[in-house]
């Protein structure tokens, strides 16, 4: 390697859709187990199964704060990847490549749920910009590239 190949900027790649699913894949492997172990540690500290529409409403909310809790943590602290986007070898940068923030993330959580909801519109956006963002990525001014 040499002095030119070290000072050449980094020509960022953009993840495309299959990348970015099994990365999510692998994440709500993850996510899973933290909110069963979150489930049981309730269930045992409270003795009770959580019938009540207030006690299925309170998990339901909880179950979406360990969601952005789990992306946000690891976006921010672990330079813009998930354990998942970690073994796919791609991350979340601003879109002029700046550091994320907190509001940034927490935006990309939001409209990622949102979008979702909506039988996965977000992830197929992708094959209809030339750019491949996700509606979330367009929306919280990040994008996702390769990281190898």
């Amino acid at each position: 390697m040499t002095t030119e190949d070290l000072e050449k900027p980094k020509i960022n790649i953009s993840a495309g859709f299959w990348r970015r699913i099994l990365a999510l894949f692998y994440d709500s492997l993850l996510l899973i187990g933290i909110i069963i172990g979150f489930l049981l540690i309730i269930t045992f500290l409270f003795d009770k199964s959580f019938e009540t529409p207030f006690e299925r409403l309170f998990l339901q909310i909880s179950y979406l704060v360990i969601g952005f809790l789990f992306f946000t943590y690891f976006w921010k602290v672990n330079n813009g990847q998930t354990l998942g986007m970690q073994v796919w070898k791609i991350k979340i940068v601003g879109d002029s490549n700046e550091d994320l923030t907190i509001k940034n993330l927490l935006k990309r959580c939001f409209y990622g749920f949102l979008f979702n909801i909506c039988f996965g519109v977000n992830y197929f956006y992708i094959f209809l910009n030339k750019e491949k963002k996700s509606l979330n990525d367009i929306w919280s001014n990040t994008k996702v590239i390769r990281s190898d």
